[in-house]
């Protein structure tokens, strides 16, 4: 059955929202993983948020997540969730206890590029000028915002290794891109919940041993009640919401298009201290976040160039 081309206008402009409700809640994820880390540790933060998105999603989804699959496909699961909610979060977190959130941010921030770069030479997409053009547009807006001298200048607290934090912080950005665009395909045959979720089980399952040996009670118990509250905020709006509606994403556009809205990371995360904090609106905020807007706009409004995905096989 043959498709008219403008019906594609409405699984992208969903895709669009989503990518963009997602990005807000992993920008709020930044400032609540900076507040409550220093009281356990990226391991044990890790294991807890997504044991908390996995029954949140496996609560959604009842009997539907126990939905056959072939080894192969479950195996693959396993693997990136492992990367992706397992190595991700843990070196996220990481980075976050020996560099300034800022500095972590702007380097997460390449991860548009990164996946774009992947996913040309998968043969996922074509290289365009435009999403090019689009992507840098955004990551101008965020160094803009982010003021690079300004973050170099910021000290963490002693007993800290910006080598060690430069490392974890790009493991981040690889793990981000090579889940965007491996991921694709599975979610292309599978419902974007079901894989979000085994994926994530996954993830739990790599974690598990490492946060045993930290010592998970001991390190749970020095979590304050504030603090209680950003680790389940971190498993509600930013695991099963904000990782549910970015396989959505993924599955309604393509990898680059998705990732071009982590730009808007970083500016969620400085709105947050607008509101919140009261700090003050500078103009620098508002050229960063037309920059950020106009290279998502960019980048989202070009003409598709995607490979051909296979279809789901028919059913025995």
């Amino acid at each position: 059955m043959t498709t008219n081309p403008a019906d594609s206008r409405t699984p992208d402009s969903s895709a669009s929202l989503a990518a963009a409700v997602a990005c807000i809640c992993f920008g709020a994820s930044v400032v609540a993983t900076r507040y409550v880390v220093p009281q356990t540790t990226p391991v044990v933060l890790a294991f807890l948020r997504y044991v908390i998105a996995g029954i949140c999603m496996f609560a959604m989804l009842r009997g539907r997540a126990l939905e056959p699959m072939p080894r192969r496909d479950r195996a693959q699961i396993a693997l990136l969730g492992a990367l992706f909610f397992g190595l991700f979060p843990w070196s996220f977190s990481g980075s976050l206890t020996h560099l300034p959130s800022a500095t972590v941010a702007l380097i997460v921030a390449t991860n548009p590029l990164v996946t774009l770069a992947l996913s040309v030479l998968r043969g996922t997409e074509r290289l365009s000028a435009r999403i090019v053009v689009g992507q840098l547009l955004a990551l101008a807006g965020i160094v803009l915002a982010i003021d690079p001298a300004h973050a170099a200048a910021t000290q963490t607290s002693s007993g800290t290794n910006h080598w060690v934090g430069y490392v974890l912080a790009f493991t981040t950005v690889i793990c981000g891109a090579v889940y965007n665009v491996w991921s694709r395909p599975l979610l292309l045959r599978y419902p974007s919940a079901q894989v979000t979720s085994w994926a994530m089980v996954a993830g739990v399952l790599s974690l598990a041993p490492l946060a045993l040996l930290q010592g998970l009670g001991a390190h749970t118990r020095t979590i304050s009640s504030n603090g209680w509250l950003a680790v389940l905020f971190l498993g509600t709006l930013g695991g099963a919401v904000g990782f549910g509606l970015w396989s959505y994403a993924l599955r309604r556009s393509t990898p680059s298009r998705v990732a071009v809205f982590l730009a808007l990371n970083p500016i969620s995360a400085i709105a947050l201290g607008v509101f919140l904090l009261g700090e003050p609106i500078t103009m620098r905020l508002i050229l960063a976040l037309v920059a950020v807007l106009a290279g998502i706009n960019l980048a989202v409004r070009t003409p598709a160039v995607t490979v051909s995905a296979p279809a789901r096989a028919p059913a025995s």
